[in-house]
């Protein structure tokens, strides 16, 4: 089994270590990525849109998207 694994960071390959997470492979990609994930400006999804954690597994040829995270209404002038 080999020791290494390419995932893919908006279409950027990066090759980490098997074993690592989500959140490794944005900090070798970008670490402001991940810095903005952090701080719930961003998020990240898989190659099929579902959202995944910064904890989550990854395998060889993953592909992760960093969105930007929308900016809901605002609760002023809302009936309670």
């Amino acid at each position: 089994m080999k020791e290494r694994m390419v995932v893919f960071v908006n279409e950027t390959p990066v090759t980490l270590q098997r074993g690592m997470q989500v959140r490794h492979a944005l900090i070798s990609h970008d670490q402001s990525l991940y810095d903005a994930c952090r701080r719930g400006e961003m998020h990240v999804e898989d190659g099929d849109g579902f959202r995944v954690g910064l904890e989550g597994a990854l395998t060889d040829g993953a592909k992760l998207y960093t969105r930007k995270e929308r900016q809901g209404p605002t609760q002023e002038g809302l009936p309670e």
